[in-house]
């Protein structure tokens, strides 16, 4: 259920960003969820990858981005590891009693850190 989850999520997050444009907040939040009870290393990897996958495609029909196709693989590769990273960082924070909300805000800080300085 939860690899369905990431294939779908970027596209239904859209809405939401649309009215709440802060997606290091609404793309962690989400994946918080993914991750809710603790998984095991190789399921948290592969959500990182699928949610990684629906986002670039969603990237690819975005028609701002229609003229330049080599942004399209560059992005996938370097938003990739982000993702992966930061369901990482609160698959295990969830794993310790209590200290799931530490690793939310290290997600959030990852993502919004990433978006700061990337394409």
């Amino acid at each position: 259920m939860e690899y369905l989850a990431a294939l779908i999520g970027p596209f239904f997050l859209l809405v939401v960003e649309k009215f709440l444009p802060y997606p290091y907040l609404v793309e962690e939040i989400f994946k918080f969820f993914l991750v809710k009870k603790p998984l095991d290393t190789k399921t948290v990897f592969i959500l990182g990858l699928f949610f990684s996958i629906s986002e670039a495609i969603f990237y690819i029909m975005n028609p701002v981005y229609s003229h330049r196709p080599m942004a399209y693989g560059i992005r996938f590769m370097a938003v990739t590891p982000m993702h992966i990273t930061t369901l990482l960082v609160m698959n295990y924070f969830n794993q310790k009693k209590n200290l799931w909300p530490i690793g939310l805000i290290f997600a959030i800080l990852i993502h919004y850190i990433f978006n700061s300085i990337s394409i």
